[in-house]
């Protein structure tokens, strides 16, 4: 089979089983596996085990924003971005559609606005706004694309790569979970929203943009700690980034400067 093929496979596959392990945790289990907590370790081991049964094959990105953040560091080529997120948003939705015909076999199951959608205002479990999912969804977007191109790293120890950002997947959503209901993924979202009705999809719009940019600003704080410069990713081509980048070297330089010389 062609490798694209392959990869599409295996994302479409492990989406949809990172819906039925994650948000199915949520909709079926939640009261038995002790609510917040039990949904935050299936998320968590839902991507463990999904990063050594496709790791091997596709990365195991399962993740719109990830990908991206893959592309932007050049692991992936762009080709191969489409195949990616073309897979993930089938798999969301047949990983949705699953848990849907599932629920539907409990009587009075109603799955508007009760599908482990994501939200913000009125539909966000503790009652956040906007500005705090925004923050959310950047920043630990963020933090799990700093953990995947850690992973992905030539020096990291090899074999514990599922380990450490299944970990960092339940770490994310047992802070999170009150807040937006826990994103950090387009495609999740994605998955939930098509079931939960009108209201999800109207707000889907911020869970698809802001764990986007979390992506970008992970990639960014990898740059910070690894030996890679901004040109060797997609966002090298940028003359305002680099110029961004440059402009702050030279104004951390300056301040070491003058505090080298309070010292003397």
């Amino acid at each position: 089979m062609d490798k694209n093929l392959k990869v599409f496979a295996a994302e479409l596959i492990g989406t949809a089983v990172l819906m039925i392990g994650g948000p199915g945790s949520a909709i079926l289990a939640a009261k038995g596996i002790g609510g917040a907590l039990g949904v935050a370790l299936a998320f968590g081991f839902s991507l463990m085990i999904l990063a050594y049964a496709i790791g091997g094959i596709s990365g195991c990105h399962i993740n719109p924003a990830v990908s991206i953040g893959m592309w932007i560091a050049r692991r992936i080529k762009t080709a191969e971005l489409v195949y990616y997120i073309v897979a993930q948003l089938v798999g969301a939705f047949l990983g949705g559609l699953i848990i849907w015909i599932i629920a539907k076999g409990q009587k009075g199951f109603d799955a508007t606005g009760n599908f482990a959608q994501n939200g913000y205002g009125k539909s966000s479990p503790g009652g956040f706004n906007l500005g705090a999912a925004i923050v959310v969804e950047i920043v630990f977007t963020a933090i799990l694309m700093f953990v995947v191109l850690s992973t992905s790293h030539g020096k990291f120890p090899f074999g514990f790569g599922g380990i450490a950002v299944g970990i960092t997947l339940a770490l994310i959503h047992l802070v999170t979970i009150p807040v937006d209901n826990t994103s950090v993924n387009p495609a999740r979202s994605f998955g939930a929203a098509i079931f939960a009705g009108s209201g999800a999809l109207k707000q889907l719009w911020a869970f698809i943009i802001f764990p986007i940019v979390g992506a970008v600003v992970g990639v960014l704080a990898w740059l910070a700690v690894d030996d890679g410069k901004l040109e060797d990713t997609m966002l090298g081509d940028s003359k305002v980034m680099t110029r961004a980048r440059d402009a702050a070297s030279g104004a951390v330089h300056k301040a070491a400067g003058a505090a080298d010389k309070a010292l003397d």
